[in-house]
């Protein structure tokens, strides 16, 4: 016998949207991996918890003023220049002064020192802060060319707390009459950075009172509330001086400050943190709810597997798309948006540190957003099915295609949010996004130096709202304008599925829906619909069969002489549905042409039998793994919802449950009336 071969496919619309549906679903389950995956890895990254010391180098400072004296009772009268004042204003300046000649142990036997006043800004969000560098004999540069002795080095912010809800100054000193005691920050990454914790802070209020603070104060302290406060986001700047030492050894700097008794080379460096409360628990769900949606999702990999094999055999199979279904499917639904549900978090916590992690992971969460909004816009117009609807517009809902509005969504999202350049403006901006109680006034500018109220930072997913409900709003018209060009028609009538004993147990939508019941998409026989599997499986229904018994009914037709196939004999757009096959031994040819007549009769009604024998088992979708797993239903005995015998539909009491002793089978099962 010469070898079968196989019959190359032919590229018609139908065979590609196969191929679509199949791609899509996988696609479905990818994006719950991926987000579990995506989660692990911004984990790592301290998506819930990190710590990044950004070093300011005396390099990018500018002068500010070269005129203030120091002596043992403060600034000298008359000497430090209108800019300088003007920065804090006259009290709390005066009150800098007393406080850095302590801070520095100035004797009163000394003679003064000279203060230089140096501006760290940043023109882009219009943030400063102001450096003080003290000099033993003359004024020292803001940005040194080489080795430069000093006798202390300070950093004026401005803070808020809850003994100083309107703000206050902070005032930050290194001095080199203390003796260094190093400590170790370390950052997300585990790095080390070294720095000294014999500084001295102290908080000067805006009428001149001093109050002494610790060592580690912030002076940017901010929350974000992006889900509730249950998962607050706490963020938080420290002013350290890092110890350059280092660097200088292995000159890698030229130009550097370094005290002139302990030999402690420094710059100031900003510890930025940010902490997640209860992020066990919200990592503990996240990893819980993609295990659940896989779980619901694995039902639907069997039928689709089963489809990606009957493909690639080029063999007739059943295809659907799990988005399209969404809608009947509601406890997916749900555990779709709740997988997403944390995305506008994780965008906040990418956001502020946009500058560690990129534009790759910012991307990544727009794309978990435009996920989650797709879905939550799908879930909301499947709630529309509980409202009443009006006498004219019933069974007359309005169809979209839920896989364009999904993939268009995503696509709108991101390439919106990438014209804009969002990523590395929202990070630039971070801080603007939150009031802030006192500034520090360089030549009439207002910088922002700390001192954030409490009413905390906007979070991100409001900011790129208008974007996001445009968006949507614009795939979901494209969804319907592609179902009007794919199908011809934007209205559904549903009035047909009262004639199909299935269809007809099944609540219809009624305002909106995804769902293809077009009666083109059954099978009409006389004055009888009959409903297709592919049209079964997106309403939420799939058919197994008793594996023991479809073998039984196998061995009792040997003794007929042929090679029997049984097939549904109508083909849908979307696949066709073999039944069962049945295979027999041969024993020889007739000879005359009787005998082959009586032979292709017996063959027939054999082949009627068997289909008449065959009984499939209507199961929800989501029991079809615990329904073909023995020692699943041990533990949990699948209902079953119907069951289909001779192409007819009969509903099953509430009280039915597979056997516990058979072994069941998928089947594409047959079509049903």
């Amino acid at each position: 016998m010469a070898p079968s071969r196989t019959i190359a496919p032919s590229l018609t619309t139908a065979y590609l949207a196969k191929w679509f549906r199949v791609i899509s679903n996988f696609v479905a389950g990818l994006l719950i991996l991926g987000t579990g995956v995506l989660v692990v890895v911004l984990v790592s990254q301290g998506m819930f918890q990190s710590t990044y010391v950004y070093v300011k180098p005396p390099e990018a400072w500018t002068t500010l003023s070269t005129s203030c004296r120091l002596d043992a009772a403060g600034f000298v009268p008359s000497s430090c220049s209108e800019v300088e004042v003007a920065a804090t204003g006259a009290l709390p300046w005066q009150s800098i002064g007393a406080q850095l000649a302590l801070d520095l142990r100035i004797a009163s036997h000394n003679s003064t020192v000279f203060v230089t006043s140096c501006l760290a800004a940043n023109s882009v969000d219009v943030t400063a802060s102001v450096s003080l560098v003290v000099g033993e004999r003359d004024f020292p540069l803001c940005r040194p060319t080489a080795r430069q002795e000093i006798l202390g080095l300070s950093a004026v912010e401005a803070v808020t707390t809850a003994v100083f809800p309107n703000g206050a100054f902070l005032l930050s000193t290194f001095s080199d009459a203390k003796p260094v005691e190093r400590v170790d920050v370390v950052d997300t990454m585990g790095v080390r950075i070294p720095v000294t914790r014999s500084v001295s802070k102290t908080i000067i209020a805006t009428d001149g009172t001093t109050t002494p603070t610790l060592w580690n104060q912030p002076n940017y302290a901010t929350s974000l509330n992006s889900l509730n406060r249950f998962f607050l986001m706490q963020v938080w700047l420290v002013v350290h001086f890092v110890d350059i030492s280092a660097l200088v050894a292995a000159n890698k700097i030229d130009g550097y400050h370094i005290g002139k008794t302990t030999g402690y080379a420094t710059t100031l460096g900003w510890d930025n943190s940010h902490n997640v409360d209860n992020y066990m628990l919200l990592l503990a769900f996240q990893i819980l709810i993609c295990a659940v949606s896989l779980a619901l999702l694995s039902n639907d990999g069997v039928i689709t597997l089963e489809g990606l094999s009957g493909l690639l055999k080029n063999k007739p199979v059943l295809t659907y798309d799990i988005l399209a279904s969404l809608e009947r499917r509601k406890v997916l639904l749900v555990s779709l948006v709740c997988t997403f549900f944390f995305s506008p978090l994780y965008a906040d916590a990418i956001r502020y540190s946009y500058g560690v992690t990129g534009y790759h992971f910012w991307s990544l969460s727009l794309l978990m957003i435009a996920v989650m909004m797709a879905l939550s816009w799908i879930a909301l117009l499947t709630s529309l099915q509980w409202l009443p609807v009006p006498v004219r517009w019933l069974n007359r809902p309005i169809c979209y295609s839920a896989p364009v509005f999904v993939y268009c969504t995503v696509l709108f999202v991101v390439i919106v949010e990438a014209a804009q350049s969002q990523g590395p403006v929202q990070a630039e901006s971070f801080w603007n996004h939150g009031g802030n109680t006192l500034f520090l006034n360089i030549n009439g500018t207002l910088y922002k130096s700390g001192a954030t109220d409490t009413q905390g930072t906007t979070p991100v997913i409001y900011l790129l709202m208008p974007d996001l409900i445009v968006c949507v709003v614009a795939a979901w018209v494209a969804s319907i304008a592609a179902h009007k060009v794919l199908v011809g028609y934007v209205v559904l009538d549903t009035s047909w599925t009262s004639h199909n004993d299935f269809v007809s147990q099944l609540p219809m939508p009624q305002w909106v829906t995804s769902l293809d019941l077009d009666h083109k998409n059954t099978i009409s026989i006389g004055n009888k619909l009959y409903c297709k599997p592919s049209l079964m499986v997106l309403l939420g229904y799939c058919t197994i069969r008793d594996k023991t018994r479809a073998v039984h009914y196998a061995m009792s037709g040997e003794t007929h002489n042929t090679h029997v196939y049984v097939s549904s004999h109508h083909s849908s757009s979307h696949d066709r549905v073999d039944t069962h096959v049945l295979h027999t031994g041969g024993n020889g040819h007739k000879g005359n042409h009787s005998a082959l007549l009586d032979d292709a009769a017996a063959a027939r009604q054999h082949a009627q039998r068997l289909r008449s024998a065959t009984e499939y088992f209507v199961v929800s979708i989501y029991v079809l793994v615990p329904s073909i797993l023995p020692w699943v239903r041990y533990f949990h005995q699948p209902q079953v919802f119907g069951k289909i015998s001779s192409n007819r539909f009969e509903r099953c009491k509430s009280n039915t449950h597979l056997e516990q002793g058979l072994k069941y089978t998928y089947s594409r099962g047959d079509c049903c009336g």
